[in-house]
């Protein structure tokens, strides 16, 4: 039987409605669930309403204050958009906040499972197996959206990039604070489209041991197991904790045929195998820090075509030493010096692709100033100095000018003025940086933000740049290599409908100019970076929160257009000028909690991404074929059962319900076919915490 575009999409309405249904009916189950508590005052005090609760339990819960879940959260200070932590609807960016609690009840697998519910978001392939990162349309893989763990950047600093997929163990995180937008003005080069600030649990949090083991099975293969190890402690202003993880995942158990008609077997080839310690010690005002991140991609995936199976390996060490010095009140200064030590996409080479071996480095110092003038006037300032260096390791292979080693150094200052009125609150800031070899960058940023009542609203103009990477200054070609410059434009406005409720819209306009681009250079027969142009895009997203004692809902959509932008061939779709490659024009996610019982957790969640364009064949002249990919809905759904004995849970889950088609599609046309991503799965996480006990005040 012949399956027509008209059945198809009845067919994923059809799911898209089942599962959203079945998200929905949960939280309403709670009313039945009530009466399975009616002997449980301890439950009664932790989930009533307050207009419900009597005068003595109002009494009791004096001490604590009155607010609701919601209102905790989205009152919690944030600190990634501001050098001074602000709430998450006054903070002069469009920021996410995503917490311990939310991670663990998704049964999140890996970061692309967080990810991939915060509006705007999404992936795509590169080239050797890797996955990279999207924003807002656009494809912000190279040095363009900035990943903190625990204050350390872990963007590769040849090229910039980060890599997805079984990395960073999502079992250790307290919380992730995104910028969805520009933060260039506080942390340079790498943040022109966002910022993804990874904290882990520090001593305090830990308090003991704790241990969880992942399995996740496919069809025709294990999909992942992974461990993680934590250990923690506090004691008096001393505190430390120690986190460890260690596994193994494939990326797909399907065939990836290239545009060329060469194939091969994922099952056997596209293994993810990450390995990561991080150690955090701090003492009253002192803190350090160090990070080992070993990352492996077994791949048979080229630049366009298939070749033989290779390791692509990413080992990274970080370091970082910091000091709080606090004279008086009023007066903060900051000095801290980072250092990290990276071996990024070293590879073997083969009868077609030459190996590569570079080993770079980054040395940092910087110095923050905070000075609170007053209660409503905060001024900070500073500076940083950065010194890359690399050195090629493969034998015949130089940088420019037969050059085995190459230094450059970057000069940055910076300043931000907080100045908060009964209106409105004004955030004034830039960022100067200056490069040896491609000059310097100049990023104001104004922000109005105010939170009236319930109500609250943004608006921001900021600039930002992409710092040009060690890798993009070796192989520019001619025209010589210059960072790109974005502005952007943003406006935000939120109600919050409720105590348990609230809405938010924002608007959003993007244009970057002078664009780095890769292309093959034909006369010479090399890789070339050049600036090419401008292009953008323009849109909104929207947010829908409920929180209260029985779970939550988050529902979200976002939409975006490269209508009336700057046109790049390399990232266009001919056939449609309102979209990009690779990334869905219209996204809705919806994540529930349902705490069925105190103990026990049922966590639906459902992700729809409309048509996609991705480059799938070739034509006779050797012309990569664009061709749209039809609409999906991927839907997973996680049981957590919360202490069957103190201190061990267990949760099982389904991903990928549906069993969609994951591809990822390569968002610039380099004539790479969509890499397949993960089958259905069914997957088991136990954890098991041992606490220590925590003395007393006033006893020895």
């Amino acid at each position: 039987m012949t399956i027509t575009p008209e059945m198809r999409n009845t067919y994923l309405f059809s799911r898209l409605l089942l599962t959203a249904f079945l998200c929905f009916v949960f939280p309403f189950l709670s009313i039945a669930q009530d009466t399975l508590h009616t002997n449980d005052s301890l439950y009664k005090m932790e989930t009533a309403d307050i207009y419900e609760m009597s005068i003595e339990q109002l009494q009791k819960l004096k001490a604590v204050g009155v607010s609701s879940d919601l209102e905790k959260l989205i009152n919690s200070l944030i600190g990634v958009a501001s050098k001074k932590p602000l709430s998450g609807r006054e903070s002069p960016s469009i920021v996410t906040l995503i917490t311990q609690e939310e991670i663990k009840n998704s049964g999140a697998r890996d970061l692309i499972d967080i990810l991939n519910l915060v509006p705007g978001m999404d992936f795509g392939v590169d080239v050797e197996g890797v996955i990279g990162i999207g924003l807002r349309g656009n494809w912000a893989h190279e040095g363009k959206v900035l990943l903190l763990l625990d204050g350390q950047e872990m963007n590769e600093v040849l090229f910039g990039t980060t890599q997805f997929g079984n990395h960073i163990s999502v079992d250790q995180i307290k919380r992730i604070e995104i910028i969805r937008g520009p933060g260039s003005a506080i942390y340079g080069g790498y943040a022109e489209y966002g910022v993804i600030n990874i904290i882990t649990r520090n001593g305090e949090d830990i308090n003991g041991i704790s241990a969880v083991a992942t399995y996740g099975q496919m069809q025709k293969s294990f999909a992942r197991r992974n461990l993680s190890l934590s250990g923690g402690y506090k004691k008096g202003e001393l505190d430390f904790s120690i986190a460890g993880s260690i596994g193994e995942a494939k990326r797909s158990d399907q065939v990836y045929t290239d545009v060329y008609g060469g194939s091969y077997d994922m099952n056997k080839f596209s293994a993810i195998n990450p390995a990561n310690l991080n150690v955090g010690f701090k003492f009253r005002n002192f803190s350090t820090r160090f990070i080992l991140d070993n990352y492996a991609v077994r791949s048979a995936d080229g630049y366009d075509a298939v070749r033989e199976p290779y390791w692509g390996k990413f080992n990274s060490k970080f370091c970082e030493i910091k000091y709080e010095l606090k004279l008086g009140k009023k007066l903060t200064i900051i000095p801290k010096i980072n250092y990290k030590n990276q071996i990024p996409w070293n590879t073997e080479g083969d009868s077609i692709t030459d190996p590569y071996y570079k080993i770079a480095d980054r040395y940092t110092g910087n110095l923050n100033v905070s000075y609170n003038y007053s209660r409503k006037l905060n001024i900070t300032i500073g500076g940083e100095v950065f010194n890359d260096r690399a050195e090629d390791r493969v034998e015949g292979s130089y940088y420019a000018d037969s050059a085995k080693k190459v230094s450059y150094l970057n000069e940055a200052v910076f300043a931000q003025a907080l100045m908060k009125f009964r209106l409105i609150n004004i955030i004034v800031g830039a960022r100067f940086d200056n490069h040896n070899i491609y000059g310097s960058s100049f990023v104001p940023r104004v922000g109005l933000t105010k939170k009236i009542d319930k109500f609250h609203f943004k608006v921001l103009y900021s600039n930002a740049f992409r710092a040009p990477t060690i890798e993009n200054i070796n192989l520019t070609d001619s025209t010589g290599m210059k960072p790109e410059r974005t502005s952007v434009i943003e406006f935000e406005a939120g109600y919050q409908l409720n105590r348990k409720s609230i809405v938010t819209v924002n608007l959003f306009d993007i244009t970057t100019r002078g664009t780095i681009i890769y292309y093959f250079d034909n006369n010479t027969g090399m890789d070339a970076y050049h600036n090419v142009g401008s292009n953008g895009t323009r849109g909104g997203e929207f947010e829908y929160k409920i929180k209260d004692h029985w779970g939550y809902i988050n529902l979200n959509y976002s939409f975006y257009t490269a209508s009336g932008k700057g046109k790049i061939e390399d990232y266009e779709v001919p056939q449609n000028k309102s979209v990009l490659l690779a990334f869905s024009a219209h996204k809705a996610n919806l994540n529930v909690n349902f705490n069925y019982t105190r103990h026990f957790t049922i966590n639906p969640s459902v992700s729809f991404q409309s048509d996609r364009y991705a480059c799938t064949s070739i034509d006779t002249m050797g012309n990569g074929i664009i061709e749209k990919l039809p609409a999906v809905v991927y839907a997973n759904l996680f049981l957590r059962y919360v202490n069957i004995v103190k201190g061990l849970d267990v949760g099982v889950g389904v991903y990928n319900i549906f069993n969609e088609r994951v591809r990822y599609i390569q968002p610039y046309n380099s004539l790479h076919a969509p890499l397949p991503g993960l089958s259905r799965e069914f997957a088991i996480k136990v954890s098991y915490s041992f606490g220590f006990k925590k003395k007393e005040e006033g006893t020895e």
